[in-house]
């Protein structure tokens, strides 16, 4: 919302819209103009936003148009050289999900990574639809966020076909009761 802002002040009404319409709705999440209210409430009390007054459009309600103040765009720019320059610890759930799989049998957790598979391979589609489609009405710095995904995306597409052939041919395989058994014997030893 710092960068919109930054473009031009403007009401929470037309900020949803506009993360919307540019695409932006995912990878931020703002699900409604509450989220948008609540977020200048927080921008406004930091005093990263100020409201700059009110506006009324046609039959619309009076809505408070909200500006950036100097604080804001030099948080901004701060959090964009931060976020820019350093990787950041993040700790998605499929990572953690991959690293206890091996209480699953082997052909449960190829089935279910296959479904994972066909959901990322049509999300892609769609992705590159859209991308295909909005790349003639914006320049391509405001869809970068939307190649990096894509890119993000066919990697792991990538990986799971590798991972899904190395559970077929036999090269990653495992029994689960056994790795159990280990586990608990192994425990016990450290216990005792």
């Amino acid at each position: 919302m710092l960068a919109l802002l930054y473009e031009a002040p403007m009401h929470p009404y037309r900020l949803q819209k506009l993360i919307s319409e540019r695409g932006k709705d995912r990878v931020v999440n703002v699900r409604n103009r509450y989220s948008v209210q609540q977020a200048l409430d927080r921008l406004a009390r930091d005093g990263m936003v100020t409201a700059q007054g009110t506006e009324r459009a046609g039959n619309y309600p009076q809505r408070t148009v909200y500006a950036i103040t100097a604080t804001g765009r030099d948080y901004l720019c701060e959090q964009l050289r931060l976020n820019l320059a350093t990787p950041a610890d993040e700790f998605p759930l499929f990572p953690a999900a991959l690293s206890i799989m091996a209480i699953m049998e082997p052909a449960h957790v190829a089935a279910l990574l296959r479904e994972r598979r066909d959901i990322l391979a049509r999300a892609q589609d769609e992705e590159t639809a859209t991308y295909r489609r909005v790349a003639d009405m914006l320049p391509p710095v405001f869809l970068i966020e939307d190649d990096y995904g894509n890119a993000m995306r066919q990697a792991e597409i990538d990986w799971l076909d590798r991972t899904l052939a190395r559970i077929a041919d036999g090269t990653l395989a495992w029994d689960p009761e056994s790795l159990i058994a280990a586990a608990r014997r192994a425990h016990d030893e450290e216990s005792g």
